[in-house]
């Protein structure tokens, strides 16, 4: 009879199972004298939301078709590096409905000078993001930013200390939290149909195919980590409820390596997994370049329920619910649905996926923005 033999490894030190189960810190800078937190920020009722929009690529142009039709919205103030673009906007809203326009790379700031204008409405690329939001809020303007709003740590810290700093409202245009299967489940769990949520999954799975931009491919060049973590991010801490009666604590990331694109650093397959203080957990996935079908990878577990699809809504009836809300709660002076502190979690991922996955999968621990 053959005989099975087993391998055993020497067991580590307790200072060594100690050192490995420590996970990587961040820095979290101090709160600063005139801050203070903006959980459920009410701001004061905007009868007729004046709207800046700044950028106007395909993402602008499909804003201002929605927009123009908004009730207690007007479109006021247009922004863009390209004088062609905004006579396509101009022409897209009509001479009834002209807004002043602003032309070239630094016109942002003029425009958030505008004391007509309430709500800054950002569809540039991912790296202008930042520094146009900073500027409007530190005008007293309210911001809405497309995805992802941050790249890096640094970015979602300064995001949160303007809007602390200036008691005005940042919010991420994160489209997929108003997908129907999502508000459908959303809506079962806080019925308590569904038990409580123990796991919840999400991702970009998205072939970008001939439809790359030079800043995307360049952010691919630089980083590895998950670059697009908020489509699935969004709708999993909404479910979970973080930053409200739960926090993330932990962060790893595992990736590929890049077969389909020797020019990238970033892994064609990213997956990241989270857990709560309350012991739940989050699963994220993220792939760009391989063929596959768009999916956002769904799937909710409850301890009486669980909800799964790969399907989703139309992506233009998502962002008319995302833009009603949004207008009607500036209108209403009403919380809005994703705050600042939303907005630096679902974007801290990036960063922190690529922290785990700099060092060897390392778990890498997740801070909260809320500084409570």
């Amino acid at each position: 009879m053959s005989r099975i033999h087993f391998l055993y490894l020497p067991l580590h030190s307790e200072t060594e199972k100690d050192a490995m189960h420590i996970p990587i810190q961040t820095p979290i800078p101090p709160r600063q004298a005139g801050q203070s937190q903006v959980l459920s920020l009410r701001t004061e009722p905007i009868p007729v939301v004046g709207i800046g929009v700044v950028g106007l690529g395909e993402r602008g142009q499909k804003a201002l078709e929605r927009l123009r039709e908004m009730a207690h919205a007007r479109i006021v103030a247009l922004c863009d590096v390209s004088e062609s673009r905004l006579e396509e906007a101009q022409r897209l809203l009509g001479s009834s409905a002209a807004a002043r326009t602003y032309v070239g790379s630094a016109a942002y700031a003029e425009l958030c000078q505008n004391p007509d204008v309430h709500l800054i409405y950002i569809c540039t690329d991912w790296a202008t993001h930042v520094p146009i939001a900073l500027e409007a809020m530190n005008r007293g303007k309210h911001v809405a930013i497309e995805v992802p709003a941050a790249l890096s740590l640094s970015d979602c810290w300064a995001l949160v200390d303007a809007a602390e700093r200036t008691r005005r409202h940042c919010t991420m245009l994160e489209n997929c939290c108003y997908d129907s299967l999502h508000l459908s489940t959303l809506e079962a769990v806080r019925n308590d149909e569904m038990g409580t949520i123990v796991h919840v999954e999400g991702g970009y799975i998205h072939p970008i195919g001939d439809r790359w931009t030079p800043w995307r491919i360049a952010a691919n060049q630089q980083f590895r980590g998950d670059l697009y973590p908020t489509h699935g991010m969004g709708p999993a801490c909404q479910l979970l409820d973080i930053h409200r009666s739960d926090f993330i604590e932990t962060l790893v990331s595992m990736d590929t390596v890049p077969f389909q694109r020797d020019d990238f650093r970033n892994g064609d397959h990213t997956t990241t997994l989270m857990r709560t203080r309350r012991g739940k957990t989050i699963l994220l996935q993220h792939n760009v370049v391989s063929p596959h079908d768009y999916t956002r990878r769904y799937h909710v577990v409850g301890t009486r329920k669980s909800v799964e699809s790969s399907d989703s809504t139309p992506h233009n009836l998502m962002s008319q619910r995302m833009d009603s809300r949004l207008i009607q709660s500036l209108h209403l002076g009403q919380p809005l649905d994703i705050d600042v502190y939303d907005v630096a979690e679902w974007c801290a991922v990036s960063e922190l996926s690529r922290l785990s996955l700099e060092n060897g999968s390392m778990p890498v621990a997740f801070p909260d923005f809320t500084r409570s």
